[in-house]
Formats: structure tokens, sequence, C-alpha cells
């Protein structure tokens, strides 16, 4: 009844691409389903019978005859290769790029995904859509986490505030204008003369001026007399005229008054004598006299004019630094240039806040116009309010963070670039980063790490066993299972706001649901053919 064997064999092709178009059904239900990984059957040839010898001896090109009993399902392989990131916009909404699993636990077992469509419960605990609880490793008060060890279910306490910070660190960076503060300058007004009605030179006699009336003789002086910088006195300088080291000529009587002098300069510029006060900013200096003082000379010396006033500016800066209760105090930094690289600093608040140490103090640059000395400095004050007196430090400017504090001659454009103090928070958003960690957004304007995803990896992804809505076990074909954070596995990050969709090729699966139907109908055909036959060899009787 050999007949039978090509029944059986028909039969077995039923069944088995039956089981194909099983999987192939499947794969195109869940086109859409998000982590969804396709899977595939495999064939193999059921056994072998051997229908008698070759008969040939060992010089036959076939050792035996056989006929196979038809095919059976080997084996049905999951594809677990990447599928399409699509973009949701929701923040719980996560897609692993790359290897692994996150791990979810059903509350007695741990459990393997790659759909990431999660979502907070009341309770504030990371879900699945069956509610089962996605794992990982919670942050410590100071948002320290600490992977690698023994998961836990993720949870945010959405109504616990950020507990305020006091201000330990205030940083100023940006270029002071080395020109702020300006000298007071007093200008002749009129321009010394020769002979001829040209501009006298510094090294013009000064017996050869137009302006002087009669010759001095060796030994005449000459007095200036200026009020000094704060007005509270007068300074003379005397030039003789010829004796000594003092000279005849404009640019030595200038040089001579510029060594009896301390509190300012004099200088010829296009035949006019010019001074300068001795100090920056507001100034009471001026030429009170200039005349021949003694001898028989006479030179009719121009009246003097203030031509440049004086001026002491700042520049001020402000921030808000906290108080170990997180209130907030109006801190002001009045920089007042002094002198040529010396700046003066006062420390105040807005609010009258009284400064216990470092209200006042000096900052001073070298030639380069970096800071020299005074680049660090303390404030001590009393917050009241029932808070500690309060202590931080004032950096100006830190290499570390790529940021410096000058003194150039250029805009002002130092300012107060961060302090590390702040209020209370309260939470108002969520945000997870490409590592996995789950960070608050706190309406002070302050993140903290609350949490950080767990993923997992298998030696033999073959060995996960499906057990429903996406989830899958590791069963000991799997091998040992490695439990870890993003940063920690190679090759593996978290993208937050989006979904990792179906691997399903719709197009390789009608192509097999199209070879599975023809192979089908063809087995059945088998049958019906075997039948046929068979009702011949019956009918033989008749």
């Amino acid at each position: 009844m050999s007949l039978i064997k090509s029944l059986n064999a028909g039969v077995s092709g039923l069944k088995s691409f039956q089981t194909k178009m099983d999987t192939i059904g499947n794969n195109i239900a869940n086109v859409d389903t998000t982590g969804f990984k396709s899977s595939r059957v495999t064939f193999s040839e059921l056994m072998n019978e051997n229908i008698g010898g070759n008969g040939g001896g060992e010089s036959a090109p076939s050792l035996s005859n056989q006929v196979g009993l038809g095919v059976r399902v080997a084996s049905v392989d999951r594809d677990f290769s990447q599928g399409t990131i699509e973009n949701t916009g929701k923040t719980t909404d996560l897609a692993i790029e790359g290897d692994g699993y996150f791990m979810i636990n059903d509350g007695t077992q741990d459990l393997m995904t790659r759909a990431g469509n999660f979502t907070f419960n009341q309770n504030g605990n990371l879900v699945d859509q069956s509610g089962n609880h996605v794992q990982g490793y919670n942050a410590n008060q100071s948002g320290n986490i600490i992977g690698g060890g023994t998961t836990e279910n993720i949870q945010v306490d959405f109504e616990n505030a950020l507990a305020p910070r006091q201000t330990d660190e205030v940083n100023l960076a940006g270029n002071m204008n080395a020109n702020t503060s300006i000298r007071q300058i007093v200008s002749a007004q009129s321009a010394f003369t020769d002979g001829s009605g040209n501009i006298a030179a510094s090294g013009t006699d000064i017996n050869d001026l137009s302006q002087t009336a009669s010759p001095l003789a060796a030994g005449d002086t000459v007095e200036m007399e200026i009020t000094t910088n704060d007005g509270t006195g007068t300074e003379t300088a005397t030039f003789t005229y010829g004796a000594g080291n003092d000279g005849t000529t404009l640019g030595e009587m200038a040089d001579s008054f510029n060594s009896g002098l301390t509190e300012g300069e004099v200088s010829l510029v296009d035949g006019m004598l010019m001074l300068r006060s001795g100090e920056l900013g507001s100034s009471d200096f001026d030429v009170a006299s200039l005349e021949v003082a003694t001898g028989s000379g006479d030179i009719n010396f121009p009246g003097f004019d203030v031509t440049q006033q004086g001026e002491t500016n700042k520049q001020t800066m402000s921030t808000t630094v906290y108080d170990d209760l997180g209130k907030g105090h109006t801190l002001m930094l009045d920089f007042t240039q002094v002198a040529e690289n010396e700046w003066s600093y006062q420390a105040k608040f807005a609010d009258g806040e009284p400064i216990n140490n470092g209200e006042t103090g000096t900052v001073t640059f070298d030639e380069m116009g970096q800071v020299d000395s005074g680049g660090n400095f303390s404030i001590d004050f009393e917050p009241g309010n029932g808070a500690e007196a309060t202590s931080f430090e004032v950096e100006l400017g830190d290499s570390s963070q790529g940021t410096s504090f000058t003194q150039y001659s250029g805009a002002n454009t130092a300012k107060v670039v961060n302090q590390d103090g702040y209020t209370q928070g309260s939470l108002v958003d969520i945000n997870i980063d490409g590592d996995g960690r789950v960070q608050g957004v706190y309406d002070n304007g302050q993140n903290k790490n609350l949490a950080q995803l767990a993923l997992g990896e298998v030696q033999n992804e073959d060995g996960l066993e499906m057990v429903g809505g996406g989830l899958f076990r590791a069963t000991s074909a799997a091998g040992e299972v490695f439990i870890d954070t993003a940063d920690s596995l190679a090759d593996s990050s978290i993208n937050a706001g989006s979904l990792e969709g179906s691997n399903v090729d719709l197009a390789q699966e009608f192509t097999e649901m199209i070879t599975s139907q023809r192979a089908y109908q063809s087995s059945a055909r088998v049958i019906s053919t075997s039948d046929e036959m068979l009702t011949e060899a019956v009918n033989l009787k008749r």
C-alpha cells in the first residue's frame, strides 16, 4: 500500500503549510504592533524509507533506494532585527536603538520587551499598558544613581518639592573696560608760536617765542602753581632759565615742571601746554597760575581751561543669591576703576541686608589684562527671617569652565554668569535622556535625576520565549541575562518620545503567502490523486 505513504506525505504538507500560513497571518496582523518581532517557519524532511538494496555491489552509483515520508515544521524562528523608530512626541514613549530590552516585572517575575509605550500610573510608577512595572534604579535624595545592582520599580513622587539650596559660589566673567574712568585734563587756551608765527616745538628756545615780551636771563625763574586733585591745596613747580639742568627750551621747561609735580603731568602738544591729573576720576585739578616769578624777563603766558572733566565710572553687576531657607536676596557688586589696572569693589544688597565681611575690596590686573590679585573673595551677610548667616565665594572667571574676567580697552561686558543656589521647586515636567535617565524639571529652573531605566541583554535571543503582550521570558536556552543601564551597554541608547515599530515586511509576507498557498494546493492534489489511484486499485477486483 505504497499509496498510503503518498497520502501521508500530502497530509504532512497540508499541516506544515497550514502552520506557515498561521505564522504569516500572525505577522501581517501585527504589522502595526509596537515592538513586534516577526517570525518565520523552516521545514525539514521526514525520515526516508529504504525500499530495497541497489543490487549492484560496491560499484553501483547508489547504495540505497530511499523514499521520503513527507515534511515537518523544523522550527518557528523569530526575527529580532531593529524595527523602524517612529516619533510620537509623548515623553514616556521610549524606543531602544541598538541591542537590549526594557526590563518589566509583572509581580512575580522579570520579563523583557522592546515595546516602550509606557506611562505613569496614579502612584507615580512607570508601567506598561498592562500595568506591569518598568524596572530600573531610583535616585537617592542627592540625585545620584547607582546602576548595575538589583533593579526596582521606577517611581516618581510628583508631589515632592525640590529642597532649596544655599548659594555657595557666584561666578563673574567678561571684560572690564580699561578706559572706564578718565583723568582730568587742563589745556592752554592758545599755542606758543615762534617769531615767524609758526607753532613752537619742544626744541624752541623760550626767548624765541612770539609770546616773550622781554627775554629771560640766566637764573630767571618761571613758576607753575596747580590746584591738587582733592582741591584742598596747591603745589608749585619751578623752572630756572639757563641754569643747571633746567635748560632754555619749551620742552625742557615742561620736563622741569614734571620733576617738581607729584599730582600732575605736563606735556607739550601742538605748541600748547597740557596737564593731566595724577589720579583717575572726578578731580579739582587745575592750573592756578603760570608766570615769571623772578628776573627781568616777561612772557605772555596763555590762560588754562579744563578740557576734559575727570570721571570715575563704575560697572555694576547683580544677581540673586539664596540663603539656606531658599529666600532670594538681590546682590549688587559695584566695580569702580580707581587707577590703571586697579578696581575697587563694593558689595551691597538691594534690601539692605547687613554684610559682616567682604563688603569692599580691590582687584588688580596685570599688563596683559588678566586678574593679578583679588580674583576670589568671600562675602558673609545676615539674611534675616530665621535663616542662618550665609557665606559665599565670588570667583572672577573660571578656567575650568572656559570663562575669564579681563581688563582690556573694549566694551564693558562683565556680568554674573552663574550662581549655584536656588529656591524651593515644584515638579512641572519629566524628561528622559538617551541613557534612560528620568530627569525632573522644576519650576525654579533646576533639573534633578530621579531614576534611570534598566536594559537587559541575553547571550541567545532565540532562547527568549514569547509570553504575550510583547513580553519575552528568558529561558535556560537564552543563557545569562545581563542587566545594566544604557550607558553601560555597548551600542544601546534610548529615544524618548518615540516607539519602535513592527519589523514585519509586508512585501515579503505576501510573497511567502503566495508560495504557501501554491504548496498547500499541490499537497492537496497529491492526496486527491493518490485517492484516485487507490480507487483504481480497488476496482481491479470488479
